[in-house]
């Protein structure tokens, strides 16, 4: 998955190798809420506090952001937390696993939602270890737009469906039309195009249409908005 023309800017699947640079992972987990957002209110008798809060980051590029929220997590929750990280690039997977500081509690693995294969069996063999059926969250940063442009509104919503038969917690935080125009923009200039892009229906207003999906079609609750970030995305939870 090469970056065309020397633009790191200019990839096709959202994969930039130096993405941290100018999205700060730091910056981002200032925006999560607190442990009442996370956590299903529960009986405060039962014993969960060895159980481990397990989460699905997709998406994670080299794995700066999934560290940084499992530090966040195991201190907000008190509890164990294992996250398992997953890219479609397998130079970003190296990359996670070679800087991994805390391997007995975070897994990193490459594969593409959307397809069957290694995604499917990998997930379900890291529940069967946990002796899980589903993970407590599922993590979706500023992909949604990617999946979009490559599998057309139908796959965003597939891949939306998908993700949320899979936990009971989806966080995702939609990239804005803009980000579309940009994203089109910069592969244009290298010589190549997103050949879905004019046929999306979910457009100018698709913040608005992930949400409706959401709650609509996957009868989702959005429990959560944060303020937006410097790029004027908001990061949602539904649960």
């Amino acid at each position: 998955m090469e970056h065309r023309d020397g633009d790191p800017g200019a990839v096709q699947y959202g994969n930039f190798k130096n993405y941290y640079q100018f999205n700060s992972a730091s910056e981002r987990v200032k925006l999560l809420p607190a442990a009442n957002i996370w956590l299903e209110q529960m009986d405060p008798s039962l014993n969960v506090e060895m159980k481990p809060y397990l989460v699905l980051d997709v998406g994670c590029n080299c794995g700066v952001f999934t560290q940084l929220l499992h530090g966040f997590l195991q201190a907000q929750l008190q509890r164990p937390v294992h996250v398992l990280g997953v890219d479609i690039d397998e130079r970003l997977i190296e990359r996670a696993q070679l800087e991994n500081t805390c391997p007995a509690s975070i897994s990193y693995f490459c594969g593409d939602v959307l397809s069957a294969d290694s995604f499917d069996a990998t997930v379900a063999s890291f529940l069967q270890q946990q002796q899980r059926d589903k993970f407590d969250a599922i993590c979706c940063y500023s992909i949604t737009m990617w999946i979009h442009l490559n599998h057309h509104d139908g796959g965003l919503q597939r891949f939306l469906s998908k993700l949320s038969g899979l936990a009971d917690l989806l966080v995702v935080e939609p990239q804005t039309w803009k980000c579309y125009q940009t994203a089109e923009r910069r592969l244009k200039r290298a010589g190549e195009t997103f050949p879905l892009f004019r046929e999306l229906k979910w457009r100018s207003d698709v913040e608005q249409q992930i949400q409706k999906f959401m709650e609509q079609q996957l009868g989702r609750r959005n429990i959560y908005e944060s303020t937006p970030t410097k790029w004027q995305r908001r990061i949602c939870f539904y649960r």
